[in-house]
């Protein structure tokens, strides 16, 4: 069974060299201008590669996992959408439309938020009619987050390990190994794609809009499967620490759009890594501080789960560290030159605030 652990860097290895071949026939490419560092043309495939050594590992060694044809399924929608994102820019309405679809796909086949703990006397608040609309603003959140941090070479792969990491350790506590195993699947798939990323050689790659897409709908497709009505392996309080850092982002990055009266989907250089860059850290540096941040979090949310702690407990100090978050943030932001850019001035990434940065 742990044969896959060795069969599935090599396989996504080799769909990253066979898909970036093609890459430029099919214009699928991050072209060089006078925002962006590189020099050359950066094929835009790491998730279509991540994505079919999903599809064939779960062919050889996962055709039993629970939920797992729908989640195939919706991913395929999202990832689709994705490449046509990257090739063609398409418009956020019809990119919320598919991501919509497939989160209704997955809530079909009975994975949904149905409850948001015992926060109070151990009473649980169900959502119960609440349940659908909630979780497809969990699923556009998460999407939307995890592109959005996609600003620099390793950081989406890197959160994303940490992520799939979390949510291993919580299946394998609660005895669920091979839920354990299949988040498994997904950190050695994004391992070769981190070491081309963070490569400086001609073959270099980045995830594209398809990459952050799906490793967003996998990381809360498989939070939902975490916390769900049966068999749950985490509090939804623990959930939010596991995918704390881009959630961190979304929520700062989004409502200081709205204190400054710009739209919600302006893109800016307020996200994380442009803060930690503008205030002096290298891209190295700033990889390095996030991900750090990153993996303090999933620990403490982690052993907070297994010690059982109070669930409103746990929510209340989240709530502490992201005050003490934007503050730290806007401390660095009022010391620094802030620097305002034009709609689609981001990096290499462009899928929507509800996915566009």
């Amino acid at each position: 069974m742990y044969g896959f652990l060795f069969a599935t860097p090599i396989i996504c290895f080799i769909f990253l060299l066979a898909v970036r071949a093609i890459s430029i026939k099919l214009k699928l490419v991050d072209k060089p201008d006078y925002r962006k560092k590189h020099s050359s043309n950066i094929p835009l495939v790491g998730g279509i590669a991540i994505y079919l050594t999903v599809v064939v590992i779960n062919l050889l060694f996962f055709p039993s996992v629970a939920h797992n044809n729908a989640f195939l399924m919706s991913s395929f929608l999202l990832v689709c959408i994705g490449v046509l994102d990257d090739r063609y820019a398409l418009s956020v309405f019809l990119r919320v439309i598919v991501q919509a679809a497939g989160a209704i796909i997955i809530m079909s086949d009975g994975v949904y938020i149905s409850s948001f703990g015992n926060l109070w006397n151990n009473y649980e608040l169900r959502l119960g009619i609440l349940s659908f609309p909630v979780s497809l603003l969990a699923v556009w959140a998460s999407v939307n987050a995890f592109n959005m941090i996609d600003g620099i070479d390793g950081l989406l792969g890197g959160l994303s390990i940490l992520s799939f990491t979390g949510l291993a350790i919580c299946f394998a506590v609660a005895g669920q190994m091979h839920m354990a195993l299949y988040c498994q699947l997904f950190i050695a798939a994004i391992v070769p794609f981190i070491l081309l990323n963070v490569s400086c050689s001609r073959l270099k790659i980045f995830m594209g809009d398809a990459g952050s897409t799906f490793l967003g709908f996998t990381v809360i497709w498989a939070i939902m499967l975490a916390t769900g009505e049966y068999n749950a392996v985490m509090t939804p309080a623990t959930a939010i620490w596991l995918i704390a850092v881009p959630l961190m982002d979304l929520v700062a990055v989004m409502f200081g759009r709205l204190i400054r009266r710009n739209s919600p989907f302006q893109p800016d250089r307020t996200h994380l890594h442009h803060v930690l860059i503008n205030y002096g850290f290298s891209n190295k540096k700033t990889l390095s501080i996030i991900l750090l941040v990153s993996f303090g979090m999933n620990v403490f949310g982690i052993g907070l789960n297994i010690l059982k702690v109070n669930e409103l407990l746990s929510l209340f100090l989240f709530c502490l560290i992201f005050v003490t978050y934007c503050l730290v943030r806007h401390w660095l932001v009022i010391h620094t030159k802030y620097s305002e850019v034009s709609p689609g001035d981001e990096s290499h990434n462009k899928t929507i605030e509800i996915s566009v940065q």
